[in-house]
């Protein structure tokens, strides 16, 4: 999840235009989105439960839409989603790893 974290990070280091302009670009993100949510998915429920702020529901529900929806995806919600929503799961990702590595 974090590679993918980090590639959405590089992919959109420009502006919403530079973004808006570049399709490849878009296509990327909505990877590494589907790949966050199916990596979520991927998740035990033990684990899920253990950090409910984590918006876990949502990651898996945005990769449905990016698979099953590729044709009416929104490029201002991919761009939102990457640079308001993904960060903060970045920081959320960092504090399960340090918890978890606390558990053991």
């Amino acid at each position: 999840m974090r590679a993918a974290l980090t590639d959405i990070r590089l992919l959109t280091r420009g502006d919403i235009e530079a973004f808006d302009a570049n399709r490849v670009t878009q296509q990327a993100v909505a990877y590494n989105l589907a790949v966050l949510g199916e990596a979520a998915r991927a998740l035990s429920p033990e684990l899920r439960d253990r950090y409910p702020n984590v918006p876990w529901r949502a990651l898996i529900g945005q990769r449905n839409i990016v698979v099953h929806e590729y044709h009416s995806l929104d490029v201002e919600n991919l761009w939102k989603i990457a640079t308001k929503d993904t960060p903060r799961l970045d920081e959320q990702l960092s504090d399960i790893e340090a918890a978890e590595r606390g558990r053991s």
